[in-house]
């Protein structure tokens, strides 16, 4: 099953072998016997030197005797371009006029695709570009605070010697069944941040020079218990700040048209004796189509182990009095951003995407195992330590840890995002329990539990009584 090829390059100093053999076969790796699993399965790891690298499996017993030859070729790791680029600087005060083109768009804190995302933006966002370097465009947040962003996710227009400001006008407070609304409508969208505090949001809007609302005190609404506002700097720098009445539950940042619209999702009540009743909660079986995601040993498809886990815990959930949407029910291609746009259209308070992991070349299986909770912002870290506790407590499983990672289904901010990896698809012992159904159910049912628990923990509650 793995490597993928009997001829390959990796650039890691090791990697592994997977697959399956008869269950009472001998199995070597250049002659070094290999331990063969109840159901044919085996991994083993194998260091590698630079160059080429020879491998024999051989698989015997009384019936057969086949051997398989593998050459892998250690290889330099490529030289990130970027790094060696020259960074072009512009005059002092001279800018590049620039648009993005879709939204959706990192800006991050190097030039470098795989560098820290510092906020998101939508299209016709108007830019300030200050340099240059590689396939990177840096953007003058202030004239202290840059970022950058790729060349193909904008359009310049023109270089002009004095940096474009929007004007802000007054902000209003409004509400629906789901979200408080802080809305400001400017004269053309500039970049924006947004930063969770222990008590509500920060948002920071860039490249303005004045905003009506500075000295102006809003009424306080449902969540929001106090907004204020700073007044634009001399940087062109306009501060919110929301403090909140409750936790975080979710929040989205958007234009409609010129105007900045932030979301703030209002506090669900749960229901003590029916803690599921009324809640939209949406889950995604990681993978589907022509993405398999991870295989195991015996040729099973981790996409058909979430997609089982997934159906298990509608159902149990649906029971429960949830409202749940599916991101796929099939095995069926869904794009990853889709994924997130199905979750958010049907207003879920809560985005659960069902996974069963694997490793890349240079870890060893034996060692990384077991359950882990992916997250990315602060208001879901709750409930992935809540959901990693439950599943280790009830599966056995080794504790892999709750982990931070930008993973587009943890970005969202909006349901409450995590991502779930119930067990390795490549360590053989805990790929023979995600191939039993029993443990499956297991999962899905632990992950129903653990859901309960946070909620019951961290929502205000009533009674069928009150």
């Amino acid at each position: 099953m793995y490597p993928k090829s009997e001829n390959v390059e990796i650039t890691a100093g090791s990697t592994f072998f997977i697959g399956n053999t008869d269950p009472d076969a001998k199995l070597t790796i250049n002659n070094k016997e290999i331990k063969v699993f109840e159901n044919g399965s085996f991994v083993e790891v194998v260091t590698l030197a630079d160059g080429i690298n020879n491998f024999e499996i051989n698989s015997s017993n009384e019936k057969t005797n086949e051997t398989i030859s593998y050459i892998i070729k250690k290889i330099p790791k490529p030289q990130n371009p970027i790094e060696n680029a020259e960074l072009i600087e512009f005059p002092t005060n001279e800018f590049i006029f620039a648009t993005t083109v879709k939204n959706n768009i990192p800006l991050r804190e190097k030039p470098d695709e795989n560098s820290k995302r510092i906020t998101h933006l939508g299209v016709d966002t108007i830019l300030m570009l200050n340099g240059k370097k590689g396939d990177f465009y840096r953007v003058e947040l202030t004239p202290t605070e840059y970022a950058w962003i790729k060349s193909e996710h904008i359009v310049n227009y023109s270089t002009i010697n004095e940096k474009m400001l929007a004007s802000a006008d007054v902000t209003t407070l409004s509400d629906d069944q789901y979200f408080d609304y802080v809305k400001t409508p400017l004269t053309f969208p500039v970049p924006f941040k947004i930063t969770e505090t222990e008590t509500g949001l920060t948002l920071n809007l860039y490249n303005i020079k004045e905003n009506k609302s500075d000295t102006k005190l809003f009424e306080t609404r449902n969540n929001i218990k106090n907004l204020t506002l700073n007044s634009v700097n001399s940087e062109g720098l306009s501060t919110y700040f929301v403090e909140l009445n409750n936790k975080l539950w979710g929040y989205d940042a958007y234009y409609e048209k010129n105007t900045l619209v932030l979301k703030i999702r209002k506090k669900p009540i749960i229901d003590v004796e029916a803690p599921f009743k009324d809640l939209t909660i949406a889950i995604d079986a990681g993978h589907g189509g022509e993405d398999a995601g991870a295989i195991g040993p015996t040729a099973t498809k981790e996409k058909d182990i979430n997609l089982d886990v997934a159906k298990k815990l509608k159902t149990l959930l649906e029971k429960q009095g949830a409202k749940v949407v599916m991101t796929r029910n099939d095995d069926s291609n869904v794009e990853l951003y889709e994924r997130v746009k199905i979750a958010k259209d049907e207003n879920a308070l809560i985005l659960l995407s069902i996974h069963a992991n694997a490793l890349p070349d240079s870890a060893n299986p034996y060692e990384k195992h077991g359950t882990s909770v992916f997250y990315y912002n602060g208001e879901s870290l709750e409930l992935a330590k809540t959901l990693r506790d439950t599943l280790i407590q009830d599966l056995g499983t080794k504790d892999d840890g709750v982990c931070k990672c930008s993973f587009v289904l943890t970005r969202p901010t909006a349901p409450l995002s995590v991502l779930i990896e119930i067990a390795y698809m490549i360590h053989p012992q805990e790929y023979k329990l995600l191939l039993d159904e029993n443990f499956r159910q297991k999962s899905a049912e632990s992950i129903q539990k653990g859901l309960e628990k946070y909620l019951l923990q961290t929502a205000p509650q009533k009674t069928q009584n009150q």
